[in-house]
């Protein structure tokens, strides 16, 4: 027998074909009332809003509404606000046009089933953002921009960047098919998971695009939630995986998720 062909029969052999299997069996998924809550307070007056779902039913199906609940944000002055769901059904719930200020704390309370959720978060202070870094790169023949990130300031945060450029002769779709966001996350922390996560796909935009950046300020709790949340999510895939674990909450009684209160400082720049 040829020698080469007896080398890559033994390598077949020791790794084993490789073949697709159809899986027959059913996948059970438990039925559950556990809650999972979404929201983030912001020294923005707007409509602040708080998301309530339940885990969903099975795999590819949406998640499910948690209606007909009632949620109060109530501040260290012991002002009260109540949330209206949005539309009926929808399981968003938001205030009227609200802040919040940096020096207070806020609480969370959902009254849903008979049970009574509280969560806990005060906003760190904000912090100026530096110029924005971008370069000039050169994309099948055409020249485009894409954004340099890097961490900046001394205290946890994220960034927030919308990119637009619907405005500019590049926009050949509807408005929103020129339109992107981007977060680049700088928690401040040493983590070797983070230091060789996988690597993202570069994102390319035409000249003439508005970038509008949010920075988020982060307190010590909603740090350890993000790092968390990013370990079961954006940095898993690379080198120094970690074992999978329940990601933390400031919810009580079982609810999961996370409720947050941040100072945001918004610029914006034009791409000339």
């Amino acid at each position: 027998m040829n020698k080469r062909l007896l080398i890559i029969l033994i390598l077949l052999a020791t790794l084993g074909w490789s073949c697709e299997e159809v899986l027959d069996e059913t996948i059970e998924f438990e039925n559950t009332d556990l809650l999972v809550v979404e929201g983030v307070l912001t020294n923005r007056r707007v409509a602040q809003k708080i998301k309530l779902t339940h885990p969903y039913a099975s795999q590819n199906q949406p998640e499910i509404p948690a209606t007909g609940a009632v949620v109060i944000i109530a501040d260290s002055d012991q002002n009260f606000t109540l949330l209206r769901e949005r539309p009926r059904g929808s399981g968003e719930y938001f205030t009227d046009s609200l802040r919040a200020v940096f020096g207070k704390a806020y609480a969370l309370i959902i009254r849903y089933k008979g049970k009574e959720y509280r969560a806990f978060d005060a906003a760190p202070p904000g912090q100026l953002l530096p110029p924005l870094k971008y370069e000039q790169v050169e994309v099948d023949g055409q020249q485009k921009f894409k954004i340099t990130f890097e961490d900046s300031g001394v205290n946890p945060n994220y960034i927030n960047y919308h990119i637009d450029w619907s405005g500019t002769q590049e926009c050949v779709g509807q408005p929103e098919e020129c339109r992107a966001k981007l977060v680049y996350y700088d928690l401040k922390n040493i983590d070797v998971q983070k230091i060789y996560a996988p690597e993202k796909e570069e994102f390319y935009f035409p000249a003439q695009s508005m970038v509008i950046r949010r920075r988020y300020s982060i307190s010590p709790a909603y740090q350890e939630f993000l790092r968390s949340f990013l370990s079961e999510t954006e940095w898993r895939g690379g080198v120094f995986d970690i074992q999978k674990d329940q990601v933390p909450t400031n919810l009580s009684e079982g609810a999961v998720g996370f409720f947050a209160v941040t100072t945001v400082v918004t610029d914006t720049t034009l791409i000339e």
